[in-house]
């Protein structure tokens, strides 16, 4: 997993943000380790409103839903590495996935462009769109 174009450490650029759901941060960032054969996200982020926030959280890439760390939210994780540049991952509630990711790199590999998805409280669906460039650090 040391090869894997997408660890490394990227930052947002809040400027090519289009959220349909929510409003986007003002800066962001994702550092991505690799753990084992699991994946270590630790993503940074400034609120519109300025409040910062963490969150951190081990995925493995195999396509199997595992328990998730933050159960209040949601129950399990899949992540399934669909190809070399394309990563899933899909957010599961009781029995049902509430929300889908999917990261895709460029073909330089120095830019991640991620797509959330998922269903409003009133059953309509939104696309979340960030894009985030890599950094040294």
């Amino acid at each position: 997993m040391t090869n894997d174009p997408f660890l490394g450490y990227w930052v947002m650029d809040a400027a090519q943000n289009t959220y349909e759901a929510g409003t986007p941060p003002s800066a962001g960032s994702y550092r991505i380790e690799a753990d084992g054969e699991a994946y270590r996200f630790t993503m940074t982020w400034t609120a519109a409103d300025g409040q910062s926030h963490q969150m951190d959280y081990r995925t493995f890439p195999d396509g199997v839903a595992h328990p998730f760390e933050n159960t209040a939210q949601v129950d399990a994780l899949r992540t399934t590495r669909v190809d070399e540049r394309t990563l899933d991952s899909e957010s599961i509630k009781g029995d049902g996935v509430i929300a889908h990711g999917r990261r895709v790199l460029s073909e330089d590999g120095q830019t991640m462009f991620i797509t959330q998805s998922g269903n409003r409280p009133d059953g309509t669906r939104f696309e979340n769109r960030s894009v985030y460039l890599r950094h040294e650090g």
